[in-house]
């Protein structure tokens, strides 16, 4: 891997005992927060990581965990998202206006 590749990799940080007993379904975990934008490009460059040949065993298992964390956070946000659109599209949760008459400033 040349210096300019390997500056531009994601490295994973090993998972110590509590985060992998977390993954396994146990309530100890924290949520973490992130945007939309930075859940996609953050998945976006753990994919292209996992490519990787050389990528030691440890990071694929930890580069694939979070990827599939934030896989799932990410689908169910458009799916939230486009049932809020089905909604619009049909009158529902609309902001409402009040149409009133011109001000004679208005006419001219």
């Amino acid at each position: 891997m040349s210096d300019t590749t390997r500056s531009q990799a994601i490295m994973f940080e090993p998972a110590d005992d509590l985060k992998l007993r977390a993954g396994r379904g146990e309530d100890t975990q924290t949520r973490e927060q992130i945007t939309f934008e930075q859940g996609y490009e953050e998945l976006k460059g753990i994919v292209a990581r996992l490519d990787d040949p050389e990528l030691p065993i440890h990071e694929m298992f930890e580069g694939f965990r979070r990827g599939k964390g934030l896989e799932k956070t990410l689908r169910a946000y458009l799916q939230e998202r486009e049932g809020e659109l089905a909604e619009l599209e049909e009158g529902n949760n609309l902001a409402e206006f009040e149409i009133v008459a011109p001000s004679r400033k208005d006419r001219g």
